[in-house]
């Protein structure tokens, strides 16, 4: 059963599809044309553009009078609407009219006269196209410049009848941005420093002892004990081990009961490291 009667947003998604579908197979040509040596076909990706996009509109609306993302939504365009002279103009508007904008945008540069007007033209369709987006609003007909152009009309293949819309998986969206909006507003008031540290104490066996201030070694190749890099600016917390200032500082501000990830040694002590 066929009828006038097709939505608003069945035509819009067609357009949508229809730009995967055609992005899909460039992603798949490009990944085809990276096996080759570099440069060898660059100089033709508006012949290879060209190709693809005649080989989709053969396959689509020359066969089916419809394209892909149309036939996917049971949408195609009135047969009697588009006879071979049309078929000709629509051929000529939507393929080999860009495949001529974008040669001349890439083997043109240099004509400044050239790229003017093809500046010129683009901004007209943004505007035609603009105005002819607000007439299919309020029509609920023609969503594209060449269909208008044309005077060519959808119809649905499957009746009247409106989508059914699931709530199934927007209620998962929701759900899930909930629980991420919550773990945002929670976790920077969690203490991760303090927390690994009582973590790391509750997993050890045997407590370790508190040293008392022991001498300092600082040596060419003495490392942070927290980074594990070269010291910048080596200080050190009462015990021989030497500290990064921003590692040491960093983590006593974070943490009051910071520890030494090494001995374990507990203290507030913030001292320079002082080579004699």
């Amino acid at each position: 059963m066929k009828t006038n009667f097709v939505p608003r947003v069945n035509q819009l998604d067609s357009i949508q599809l229809d730009n995967e579908i055609t992005n899909l197979l460039r992603q798949q040509i490009q990944n085809i044309l990276q096996v080759l040596p570099p440069g060898l076909l660059s100089h033709l990706q508006p012949e290879i553009n060209f190709v693809l996009n005649s080989a989709l509109w053969n396959f689509s609306i020359r066969t089916h009078y419809a394209t892909f993302g149309q036939q996917m939504l049971s949408i195609a365009y009135e047969k009697d609407q588009l006879p071979s002279a049309k078929l000709a103009l629509h051929y000529l508007l939507t393929t080999v009219l860009p495949y001529a904008k974008e040669n001349a945008q890439f083997r043109l540069t240099n004509w400044s006269r050239v790229q003017k007007l093809l500046q010129l033209a683009e901004n007209a369709l943004v505007v035609y196209n603009l105005v002819n987006f607000f007439k299919f609003l309020r029509s609920g007909t023609r969503p594209l410049l060449v269909d208008c152009l044309l005077r060519i009309n959808h119809r649905s293949l499957d009746g009247a009848k409106r989508r059914t819309i699931g709530y199934s998986y927007m209620t998962r969206e929701l759900v899930w941005a909930g629980f991420l909006e919550l773990l945002g507003f929670t976790i920077p008031f969690v203490n991760y420093h303090a927390l690994k540290r009582k973590l790391r104490n509750l997993l050890r066996i045997e407590a370790a002892p508190q040293r008392q201030d022991e001498r300092v070694e600082l040596t060419a190749d003495t490392r942070c004990a927290y980074c594990n890099e070269r010291v910048i600016l080596p200080h050190h917390m009462g015990c021989r081990h030497v500290f990064c200032y921003l590692c040491l500082k960093g983590n006593q501000l974070a943490d009051a009961g910071f520890q030494c990830n090494v001995c374990d040694y507990r203290s507030e002590t913030f001292r320079k490291v002082v080579v004699l």
